[in-house]
């Protein structure tokens, strides 16, 4: 597992780059915008929250969104559009804390069980969804320049967690990511998709001094930002990584699970032109299309 070093001039390439940032107004989000911003970027940030007075900045544009909503995040990249002309990385990064387990007996006036609270999975999973979804189609009008996406996943992604919904959809956007990897470069698109995994981070959804009273180690919202711009900063050989920031440090885990699925189950990284899933699939879908 390969530690990654992110120096102070590895943003460099995002100088005059248009950048759309989902829960822009605090948090890792924010964090990532003023780093941005920082760079030489102009930022467009999607919240339900407005920016603090504090916080506005003559290069960052807010644009009141809600991510479970299509017709709102629609809105949030043809805001950017029209005062740009483009978007040129999308960081897909809106999230909120747990809110089930799936295990509370919850019972309504007439003794059946209440349906679950649903807005963490809204919010973490289907408006990543939403935003990677608008953001692929504003990224090719870009043409050859392309673009790139970033998804805030986390190390619950691949940890077992007591916030089941948050862990469900952190596993989801993880696969999300690591699926789109593949059609795009099977498409031969310039767009590169990459996601990061932080751990504790002090941030409003988290209070880091309480994760440190009960000895958890806790980095700042910038530590986790700075993954997120480094991805969309890099090359273009950067795609379908995960980065895993914990305390301040990198790493690349998502070759390091590779390999570990490659010992489980090597048929499922064969790709279309051997005998593995990719070929199965494909010729599965042959099949089902001659027969309609």
């Amino acid at each position: 597992m390969s530690e990654i070093n992110i120096s102070s001039d590895a943003f460099q390439t995002l100088k005059d780059k248009i950048v759309l940032i989902t829960g822009g107004s605090s948090g890792i989000g924010l964090a990532a915008a003023k780093l941005a911003v920082k760079a030489g970027a102009k930022v467009v940030v999607g919240d339900v929250n407005p920016l603090s007075p504090a916080e506005q900045n003559p290069s960052i544009h807010f644009v009141s969104t809600d991510v479970t909503s299509w017709g709102s995040v629609t809105a949030l990249f043809e805001a950017a559009q029209k005062l740009h002309g483009r978007v040129d990385h999308v960081f897909a990064n809106a999230g909120i804390a747990p809110r089930t387990t799936f295990l509370e007996d919850t019972l309504n006036e007439a003794g059946q069980l209440r349906e679950p609270d649903w807005r963490t999975v809204d919010v973490n999973l289907k408006g990543v969804l939403n935003t990677v979804t608008q953001g692929l189609h504003h990224l090719k009008k870009n043409g050859a320049a392309g673009g790139s996406v970033v998804i805030t996943a986390s190390v619950t992604s691949y940890t077992p967690f007591e916030g089941t919904d948050y862990g469900v959809a952190k596993h989801a956007v993880w696969a999300l990511m690591r699926n789109l990897a593949l059609h795009l470069t099977a498409a031969a698109l310039p767009i590169r998709i990459n996601a990061i995994a932080p751990s504790w981070t002090a941030s409003g959804m988290v209070d880091g001094k309480e994760v440190a009273a009960l000895g958890g180690e806790v980095q700042t919202s910038d530590d986790a930002a700075r993954s997120a711009l480094f991805l969309m900063a890099a090359d273009a050989d950067t795609h379908g990584m995960l980065v895993q920031s914990h305390a301040g440090r990198y790493k690349d885990v998502e070759q390091a699970f590779v390999a570990a699925a490659g010992e489980v189950y090597p048929e499922g990284l064969r790709g279309k032109e051997e005998d593995g899933e990719g070929a199965t699939l494909a010729r599965l879908k042959e099949r089902v299309e001659a027969k309609q």
